[in-house]
């Protein structure tokens, strides 16, 4: 029976790790995405060792709200996990622990307008026995959240009121899943959405080998749920296998490899594993029917067998960590990661995936469906096709993608780009995603590339999108160097590397007051660290950060190419900044503004705006002189709305907004 099946399968590098003291060298994307590593099994999830490391003193950045010693939040898709209310408060919910992993348990925390309840560093849980993937959705003015135990059922808790009160908890039990022998009600991995006092649950059935429900292993099944208030229950009906798939097209499931959105009484359900056809099965009928769209037919045969069925020679396919947000008129916008898979050997229980393949795949439903074969999935095939594939950035301006000779991709099993979350509000689309950092932000204990989060927005739909890029997790305490190729391992003290890893981001699934609310998982390791009973519990806490951006500033807020120029400092940089204050007024306004510069010297200047699309609707030369100067602008031919004033000498730069009414 399932008991404790909660982690990502170990990767086992193919080679040999990288030495204190080896080189660095220039990589391309493709050279990267020909790196293999090997994964014990095709199905994620099982608990495995790692090689444990020492603590290292690191910068953090952002604001804290919640602990956890365990360090991994999901096997490919984070879950619905935090509640953006009207009045502004914000609930959120993550995996916590204990320096045990018997204290694992849903971790929560709520702001009532001016403050977080809880302590940052608490890791107390919600329920009375080790659980874990928690998910959270809003009843009314109440809250739902569900986890699993792990053995036998999922812990349903519900509360009328939502930041106070007492939880009501209770079991909620999934299908018999049978080896013959013997059966499991266990549900695994959930995740929930709402729509009023209706619920929408996904959740796997037992995950155990050779338990099947309706002939499939690991089967995603869906569960519609109707809230009581006056008794505070909650009625179930019976389970539905998502995409009503049959045993010959889908032999198993995998955790996590799955995202569920609703908005009003548009349900739909992604699945988007590597081993089967990507799907989508939406209702327009608050889950009383659904259809299905294959928007990805994979290369791989279905119902893959390891075993028997054939080898496979790295095609091109989904890694399992996927998002869906729908508009208010039911359009589905849908993002998961890219990645190759090989099996070469049948029967030996292994397969090989490629964690430096460098695409996130974006699809919405004005676009075609895919038939893929072997390369379709390729991100520069699925460019030249018409399709929006994001990429890994340069993160220095150089043109080129810096990795370390024989670096690891740290154990998340996804690609290089991956775990988005996409969120819609009206024409406006945004999507926040993870992908590795370069050389020389790296975890040195372990020649591991760390982690950030990033964002875009497109403002019609998802049709284009911003060339500017968010940087949402930089860490502004520390500093990109201009010059890399001067730089070793053996000088990482001389130079500001650290920035942590940034992983597991969770968007609130409404725009409220103009503003995304996100967290995400800071560490000071890259990967998932190993401490107690071969489960990812760590020798230290992680940190789940809190950001509320406003939405108009994404794209523009930390920009890559302003982390890189040195924008984005504020007493460091690439050189020592003379610009030491910068401040424009009126703001708002719309005709004449002062913008007010102080200086440690006399030095020409370039003066830019940049409006939110990241392009730059004007620029001129300005001298900036010693100590104080002010420059008058005429603003009145640009037209209303938020734009960024940026001025640089040879020896500095500052920013600041300007709101043009």
């Amino acid at each position: 029976m399932k008991k404790v099946l909660l982690a990502v399968v170990s990767l086992f590098l193919v080679g040999s790790l990288m030495a204190q003291n080896a080189p660095m060298q220039k990589m391309s994307k493709k050279d990267a995405a020909k790196i293999a590593v090997t994964h014990p099994q095709i199905l994620k999830g099982t608990e495995y060792n790692a090689v444990p490391r020492n603590f290292t003193s690191m910068l953090g950045n952002g604001n804290a709200i919640g602990a956890t010693y365990y360090d991994l939040q999901t096997n490919g898709s984070m879950a619905p996990r935090m509640i953006s209310w009207p009045d502004g408060a914000i609930s959120a919910v993550w995996t916590t622990c204990t320096s045990a992993s018997t204290g694992r348990g849903t971790g929560y925390n709520y702001f009532d307008g001016s403050a977080w309840i809880n302590s940052p560093s608490a890791t107390e849980r919600l329920e009375t026995m080790k659980t874990g993937w928690p998910t959270m959705a809003a009843l009314g003015n109440g809250e739902i959240m569900a986890s699993h135990n792990g053995s036998d059922a999922l812990v349903i808790g519900v509360r009328p009121q939502k930041g106070t009160g007492d939880w009501t908890f209770t079991n909620l039990y999934g299908p018999a899943a049978s080896t013959g022998s013997a059966t499991s009600t266990c549900l695994l991995w959930p995740q929930m959405v709402t729509n009023g006092n209706t619920i929408h649950l996904i959740a796997c059935t037992e995950s155990d080998d050779g338990y099947l429900y309706q002939g499939i292993q690991t089967c995603l099944v869906y569960i519609r749920g109707t809230y009581d208030p006056s008794s505070n229950t909650v009625n179930w009906e019976a389970p539905r296998i998502v995409g009503d798939v049959t045993p010959t097209q889908i032999a198993q499931f995998s955790g996590d490899s799955y995202s569920i959105a609703s908005n009003g009484d548009y349900v739909a359900i992604l699945v988007a594993d590597s081993w089967n056809d990507a799907f989508m099965w939406k209702s327009s009928d608050n889950g009383v029917t659904f259809t299905k769209t294959t928007i990805v037919d994979s290369p791989i045969p279905d119902g893959y067998n390891e075993s028997t069925t054939e080898v496979l020679d790295t095609p091109y396919v989904a890694d399992g960590s996927c998002s869906i947000a729908l508009s208010a008129t039911g359009t589905a916008h849908v993002a998961f990661g890219l990645s190759r898979v090989m099996n070469d050997v049948l029967g030996d229980g292994q397969y090989s995936y490629f964690p430096g393949v460098s695409g996130l795949f974006y699809w919405n439903e004005s676009m075609p469906t895919i038939t893929a074969s072997i390369n379709t999935m390729d991100p520069d095939s699925l460019a030249l096709a018409g399709y929006t594939v994001f990429v890994k950035e340069d993160m220095d301006g150089d043109d080129t993608v810096w990795y370390l000779n024989n670096g690891n991709w740290p154990s998340y099993g996804v690609g290089g780009v991956s775990m988005p979350q996409l969120l819609v509000d009206g024409d406006n689309v945004y999507l926040i995603y993870v992908q590795t950092l370069d050389y020389p932000f790296v975890d040195i204990n372990s020649s591991s590339y760390y982690r950030g989060v990033f964002g875009k927005k497109s403002t019609d739909g998802g049709t284009t999108w911003s060339d500017g890029t968010s940087w949402l997790s930089y860490n502004k305490d520390c500093f990109y160097i201009e010059d890399w190729a001067n730089y070793s391992i053996d000088t990482y003290s001389d130079c500001l590397w650290v920035d942590g890893e940034s992983v597991f981001p969770v968007v609130a699934p409404k725009v409220v007051n103009g503003k995304i609310a996100m967290t995400w998982q800071w560490d000071y390791f890259a990967g998932n660290e190993i401490k107690d009973n071969n489960v990812a519990v760590a020798g230290q806490e992680s940190s789940i950060y809190f950001m509320q951006l406003d939405a108009a500033d994404m794209g523009v807020y930390n920009k890559i190419t302003d982390v890189y120029n040195g924008l984005c400092i504020d007493h460091t940089g690439i050189v020592d900044n003379t610009l030491t204050s910068m401040n424009i007024y009126p703001n708002p306004a719309s005709n004449m503004v002062t913008i007010a510069l102080s200086s440690t010297e006399t030095a020409n200047a370039s003066l830019s705006i940049y409006n939110l699309m990241g392009q730059c609707v004007y620029t001129e030369s300005l001298n900036v002189m010693e100590g104080n100067s002010f420059h008058q602008l005429n603003i009145s031919n640009l037209n209303a709305g938020i734009y960024m004033v940026n001025v640089k000498t040879a020896q500095g730069t500052s920013t600041q907004k300007l709101i043009v009414k």
